[in-house]
């Protein structure tokens, strides 16, 4: 078994598609770089979207970034085909290894995303994938796209509603959950009334009319208050536990302290020098 035919099998190709030569490269930079150019069989052919299989017409060079061959950079190299479709347009052919217009094939995306899930700063994971870091934000922001354009959330009837920093100082986005199923269903900036608003009409754009919600917990901030009751105003208000129990702690806290301000009565000294 030859290193082309070794590589063809670990990156997953399927005929029509083969290595067909296999470089190892360094620069001046003393960086190394390992080069995988695949290739199609001769005379293949490839569907278009009525799925008839066309010939080729030319073919277009391509270049992707792939997972590190240990820690060496790894690229793919390809002469894409065009094809002549059934309707007598040219269009380039999708490969199975990257998606249309990216620079990366699909498996080196799928790590740069599992980094960010395990909540590794962006910058980190361009560095540890040697790359720029709106390279890694290209891609996030593209799949987290696609995402929410296939998002449902359509059915809610139990929205939670709260506030985080997302910077030092007071930066602050506020999300909504489902708490059916305990999942972010929108993200907006800012924490005031105004995000109830936001989060109504991104549900109003997938089939939720405001009526459907039947409950919603927040905080105990007047501004919240205001925009639940303005844009779900069927909706039964709840303040989430966290916060009352805050404020239960601070009311017992208070009265700890003026406890301890006040004077002692004579017999209770008494007591206290008898204990």
């Amino acid at each position: 078994m030859n290193s082309e035919t070794l590589f063809s099998m670990a990156l997953g190709l399927q005929s029509p598609w083969q290595v067909k030569d296999v470089t190892f490269s360094t620069d001046e930079s003393a960086r190394s770089e390992l080069h995988l150019h695949i290739d199609f069989i001769s005379g293949s052919r490839f569907p278009d979207e009525a799925n008839v299989a066309c010939p080729v017409h030319d073919t277009v060079e391509r270049q992707w970034q792939h997972l590190s061959f240990f820690e060496h950079t790894c690229y793919l190299h390809c002469a894409v085909p065009r094809i002549t479709t059934t309707d007598g347009k040219v269009r380039t052919v999708d490969v199975p290894w990257a998606r249309p217009g990216s620079g990366f094939t699909l498996l080196f995306e799928a790590l740069a995303l599992a980094l960010i899930e395990r909540e590794m700063p962006v910058n980190r994971v361009a560095e540890i994938l040697k790359v720029n870091p709106q390279r890694i934000w290209t891609i996030f922001n593209h799949w987290i796209s696609k995402a929410r354009a296939a998002d449902d959330p359509s059915a809610i009837t139990k929205l939670g509603v709260d506030e985080t920093s997302t910077k030092k100082g007071h930066h602050y986005v506020t999300l909504g959950v489902d708490l059916d199923e305990s999942r972010v269903i929108h993200v907006t900036e800012g924490k005031g009334k105004a995000t109830l608003k936001s989060i109504q009409q991104h549900l109003e754009t997938k089939g939720a009319e405001p009526g459907q919600v039947k409950q919603i917990s927040i905080d105990l901030s007047p501004s919240f208050i205001a925009g639940a009751a303005e844009s779900f105003p069927d909706a039964q208000i709840t303040f989430d536990k966290f916060h009352v129990v805050k404020l239960l702690n601070e009311a017992m806290n208070q009265v700890r302290i003026i406890e301890r301000k006040e004077p002692r009565k004579p017999n209770e000294d008494q007591r206290a020098s008898a204990g």
